[in-house]
């Protein structure tokens, strides 16, 4: 869905924000050269709150009462220049003239510190874990990322919107169809156009691969975490699958370019028939492999009690997507702000609410059985038609927000486009830039080696967080 900016006036901003962060859901905050923009979701889907900068680009923090803007609004300063009195992290968010702020320690009796990074023993990106610790209880664990930043967002300004497309595709290989969606939403807002039906049925049906495959690499890294390497080699071979699937059903096993501004890419769809057949034979594969990992008692118990987050700390901190509904959330944009063929495709929430390693581990796998019923129907009702070609867009000037439900949740894109149609600012708030604050939260009073058991539980993405 997209949604429209509104203005507020200086002296009602801090009021609506806030009441919006009471009651509402709080996407995230960033700024422009003239302003700051907060981003919420309604019903109707995703709108903003903004104010103008003055001369002294002065603005309130709301990181103190609300810490899911933290990141946020020390991007606005460090890059904006926003002028922020009061943050109550004052550290810059990312490295400076090659030097990564110091981390935040716990201090007292007793407490030592260790650092797991920047470099890790796998191939994934950067990112450093200091961990201040009690014997091996942590008390407190502090993340950095970003040493990969890109600045993506500042090199795509001035770039015509359509053009932008296939960058905005390659900023994450794994959340690529979403936020191609998104950003797809929002031009198509400005340029007031609708999506013929067979076009949304594909989109449905690439979406919902791409949540397939990311499911299964993280259940796979979550049964390594918790020591079954069977489990997570099954897990593994079956994403392999998926993605195979992905390249027949999109062109690219990451589905770049599957989803464009006006519809789908050419390679999207063009035969259903034997991705239906593919598509039969992993379900089934997939249930097994289901059935097997949740009923391992070993795996059961290292999940249980791990990494817990509770409801109240999940909202403060902004979590999305499986990451809030395995604590109690209930929001799912598909079903909350249904979009395109989501409107008539029927989506069952999927919910727990223990919110440790376990029900994050279930609201993946309801998820997946999701997944597949979705992509069932959707190819049904498509019949064997192939996907019309993307209809001509003209973007005229505005702003606008997509936001549409990822893997790892709300993926979040706002553009603002000038009389030439083209990049005046883009943000993206990804999901998993959300949701790593949550992860250091999670492993308060745990001990050190479940780090990588309560992580691998969200699994989330340097990439977004990198952009």
């Amino acid at each position: 869905m997209s949604g429209p900016f509104h203005e507020i006036e200086v002296g009602e901003f801090e009021r609506r924000v806030s009441a919006e962060c009471e009651s509402g859901v709080p996407l995230g905050a960033y700024a422009s050269s003239d302003g700051v923009h907060y981003v919420f979701l309604g019903a109707r889907g995703a709108f903003a709150l903004e104010r103008p900068l003055a001369d002294g680009r002065a603005a309130p923090a709301f990181s103190a009462t609300f810490p899911l803007f933290s990141w946020d609004e020390r991007e606005m300063r460090d890059e904006w220049d926003v002028h922020f009195a009061d943050l109550p992290d004052s550290r810059p968010l990312r490295g400076q003239n090659g030097q990564m702020p110091a981390a935040l320690l716990a201090t007292g009796g007793g407490l030592m510190h260790m650092v797991v990074g920047p470099v890790h023993a796998g191939i994934i990106e950067p990112g450093r874990f200091t961990f201040s610790s009690g014997g091996e209880t942590v008390v407190h664990l502090d993340a950095q990322l970003s040493y990969s930043h890109r600045g993506v967002e500042r090199h795509l300004c001035g770039t015509d919107a359509l053009e932008a497309a296939a960058s905005v595709a390659r900023i994450c290989g794994g959340c690529s169809a979403s936020r191609s969606l998104a950003f797809a939403h929002a031009l198509e807002h400005l340029a007031g156009i609708e999506i013929d039906s067979g076009a949304e049925l594909a989109r449905l049906v690439v979406a919902e691969l791409e949540r397939i495959y990311n499911h299964l690499a993280d259940l796979a890294a979550s049964a390594a975490g918790a020591g079954w390497g069977p489990g997570f080699a099954r897990g593994m071979a079956l994403k392999e699958r998926a993605m195979r699937a992905c390249r027949f059903a999109g062109g690219h096993r990451l589905l770049f370019d599957a989803i464009v501004p006006g519809g789908v890419g050419p390679n999207t769809l063009r035969e259903t028939s034997g991705l239906r057949v593919a598509l039969r034979a992993l379900a089934s594969s997939v249930e097994h492999y289901l059935k097997s990992l949740f009923g391992n008692p070993s795996v059961v118990a290292r999940w249980e009690r791990a990494g817990v987050v509770s409801h109240k700390r999940a909202r403060a901190f902004g979590a999305v997507g499986p990451a809030s509904r395995a604590s109690g959330g209930k929001i799912d944009v598909r079903v909350f702000a249904p979009y395109g063929a989501y409107r008539q495709i029927r989506v069952d929430a999927a919910c727990a609410s223990g919110g440790d390693a376990f029900a994050r581990c279930c609201v993946k796998r309801d998820e997946l059985r999701g997944s597949f019923r979705i992509i069932d129907e959707a190819l049904a009702q498509l019949g064997d038609a192939r996907p019309a070609a993307p209809k001509a867009l003209r973007v005229g000037p505005g702003t606008a927000i997509g936001v549409v439900e990822g893997p790892r949740g709300a993926e979040t894109v706002a553009v603002h486009i000038d009389e030439r149609g083209r990049l005046s600012r883009l943000h993206v708030i990804s999901a998993s830039y959300r949701n790593w604050p949550i992860v250091a939260a999670a492993m308060d009073g745990n001990i050190v080696p479940d780090f990588p058991l309560v992580n691998k539980s969200f699994n989330l993405c340097y990439a977004c967080a990198d952009r």
